[in-house]
C-alpha cells in the first residue's frame, strides 16, 4: 500500500465517528417550525412571509421550509440522509475547488486526499459541531452556502481568464445571479461576498486589467445582495426582540476583538495548522511553477491577506453583536472557521518569501511524520474525541433512543386536550449532535415547536 493511500485510510478512521452520529442525530427548534410553515402554506408565500416577518435570507430558506419534517410517515430518516448528502455534496464540491486549482500540480489521487483531510479539518475544530453538521436547519443556511461559495469561485477564476464575448457576458450574468443566490444564505456569507468583491475590484483596478469593468458589475451585485437582506423587512422584526441590547457600537467592538483573539489562538494553538504549514511550504514551492496566481502572490499585498485572517472572524462576530448585543450562538463562526483554513495556506503562500519562511528547512522523511501525526491529533482530539465518546459512552444511542420514545408520547397526547403535557426531559446529551431541550417554560421555542408540528393544543414543558 502507497504513502498516499495509508493518509486516506487514516482520513477515513477519523471521519467514521461524524459519519456514525449522522444514523443518531435528530431536529431540532426550527426544523419542526419550518416544517410547519412549510405545509401550511405554498412556498413562495412562506417565502415572502419569512423575508417580511423574520429574516432577509430568500436561498437557505427554500430548503428550510421544504424540509424532511414536512413527511410525517419517514421523516427521521429523511432527515439524516439529508444531512449525509449536503455534506458529502460539501466534500464534492471541496474536491473539484481544489482539482480546478491544482490539477496541474498534483494527481487526482492526492487531491482527494487533499478534499478529505480539509473536510476532517473542517469538522475537528468546528466551533459548534452540532448546529454546524447535525441540525438541517443549520446544515443549509451555513454549510450549503459554503460548499456553492467554493462552486463560485472556481467559476469566477474560469470568467476571469476568458476573452470578451457573448460567452463572457452570458457567464458575468450567471456570476451576478450566483451572487444574489449565495448572499440569500446567511448574513455572514452575504458579507463576505461584498467585502471579497470591493477586494477584487480593488485589486482589478490597481493592476489596470481588462476585467475591472466586469468585476466592478460583480461588486454591484454584491452591494445588491447587501440591500436585499440586511434591508430585509424580517430584520427590522427580529432585532426589535433585542431593544435596547442591539446597536451598541463600542460594546460590539470590544466584545468582537475578544472573540477574534479566543478563536483565532484556539484554531492555531492546537498546533495542527502549525504542523501542516510545515507540510504545505515545500509544496507550495511546486506551485508557483505550475500556478500564476501562487507564483504572483494572489495579486495582493502580505498584509492585507494577513488583515484577511482576522476579517473572516469579524464580519462572522460582529453583527450579531450589534443586532443583538450577545453572540448567543457560534454557528456563524463555523463559517469563519471554513474560510479561516483556506485564508491560512493562501498567507502561507504569500508570506513565502519572507526571510523567516525562508529559515524553515523540513527534511522530506520528517514532512511525512508530521503529515501522519497530524492526521492522528485530527482524528483523535477536540471534536473528533467528543464525537468517539459520545458514541462508545452509548450517550448517542440513548439520545436516539429517548427522542423516538419522546415522539411515541407526543403522538399519543389528545390533539384537542387543554390540559398541561409534562414530557420528561433529556438525560443523556451527546455534546456532539444534542442542540437544545425543551424546558419548563411553556413559551420556550424547543417546547412551542414541539406542540405546533404535533398540533396539540395544550401546552408541553419538560418534567
Amino acid at each position: 500500500m502507497s504513502y498516499r493511500n495509508k493518509l486516506v485510510g487514516l482520513l477515513l478512521v477519523g471521519i467514521t465517528p461524524f459519519l456514525i452520529l449522522i444514523c443518531f442525530c435528530h431536529p431540532s427548534g426550527d426544523d419542526f417550525s419550518y416544517a410547519v410553515l412549510g405545509t401550511k402554506q405554498d412556498l413562495l408565500p412562506a417565502l415572502l412571509d419569512e423575508y417580511k416577518l423574520w429574516n432577509g435570507r430568500f436561498t437557505s430558506n427554500i430548503f428550510a421550509l421544504k424540509n424532511p419534517l414536512i413527511y410525517p410517515n419517514s421523516w427521521i430518516w429523511l432527515y439524516r440522509i439529508s444531512i449525509f448528502v449536503i455534506l458529502s455534496f460539501g466534500f464534492i464540491t471541496a474536491y473539484f475547488f481544489f482539482l480546478y486549482f491544482l490539477k496541474q500540480t498534483v494527481s487526482k489521487g492526492w487531491i482527494f486526499f487533499i478534499s478529505l483531510l480539509f473536510l476532517l479539518l473542517n469538522l475537528f475544530q468546528m466551533p459548534i459541531l452540532s448546529e454546524g453538521t447535525y441540525w438541517y436547519t443549520g446544515v443549509v443556511t451555513y454549510q450549503l452556502a459554503n460548499s456553492f461559495t467554493l462552486l463560485y469561485l472556481i467559476a469566477l477564476q474560469f470568467f476571469s481568464i476568458r476573452q470578451n464575448g457573448i460567452y463572457k457576458l452570458l457567464a458575468f450574468i450567471g456570476l451576478c445571479v450566483s451572487i444574489i443566490v449565495i448572499s440569500g444564505f446567511n448574513e455572514v456569507i452575504m458579507l463576505f461576498m461584498l467585502v471579497f468583491h470591493a477586494l477584487i475590484l480593488f485589486i482589478q483596478f490597481q493592476r489596470k486589467t481588462e476585467n475591472k469593468n466586469w468585476f466592478l458589475g460583480l461588486f454591484l451585485a454584491s452591494i445588491v445582495s447587501f440591500c436585499l437582506v440586511y434591508f430585509a423587512p424580517g430584520n427590522k422584526v427580529r432585532e426589535a426582540y433585542f431593544i435596547g441590547e442591539s446597536h451598541r457600537f463600542v460594546h460590539s467592538l470590544f466584545y468582537t476583538f475578544l472573540q477574534i483573539f479566543r478563536f483565532g489562538f484556539d484554531w492555531l494553538s492546537s498546533g495542527v495548522l502549525i504542523l501542516l504549514s510545515l507540510v504545505y511550504l515545500p509544496f507550495h514551492k511546486l506551485l508557483i511553477q505550475k500556478s500564476d496566481l501562487v507564483r504572483n502572490q494572489f495579486y495582493i499585498n502580505k498584509w492585507i491577506s494577513l488583515i484577511a485572517l482576522a476579517t473572516v472572524l469579524f464580519l462572522a462576530i460582529f453583527p450579531a453583536y450589534w443586532s443583538t448585543g450577545i453572540m448567543g450562538q457560534h454557528r456563524t463562526v463555523n463559517t469563519a472557521y471554513f474560510y479561516f483554513i483556506l485564508l491560512w495556506f493562501i498567507n502561507l503562500s504569500i508570506w513565502s518569501n519572507t526571510q523567516f519562511i525562508q529559515k524553515i528547512i523540513v527534511s522530506e522523511a520528517l514532512r511525512k511524520y508530521a503529515l501522519v501525526f497530524t492526521i492522528i491529533i485530527i482524528t483523535f482530539t477536540d471534536n473528533s474525541f467528543t464525537a468517539w465518546k459520545d458514541i462508545f459512552t452509548s450517550d448517542a444511542f440513548n439520545y436516539d433512543k429517548f427522542l423516538k420514545k419522546r415522539y411515541e408520547q407526543l403522538d399519543a397526547i389528545q390533539k384537542n386536550t387543554y390540559q398541561l403535557q409534562q414530557i420528561p426531559a433529556l438525560i443523556d446529551k451527546p455534546a456532539s449532535i444534542f442542540i437544545y431541550d425543551i424546558t419548563k417554560d411553556p413559551h420556550y421555542f424547543p417546547n412551542t415547536s414541539y406542540k405546533s408540528y404535533w398540533k396539540i393544543k395544550a401546552f408541553i414543558v419538560a418534567k
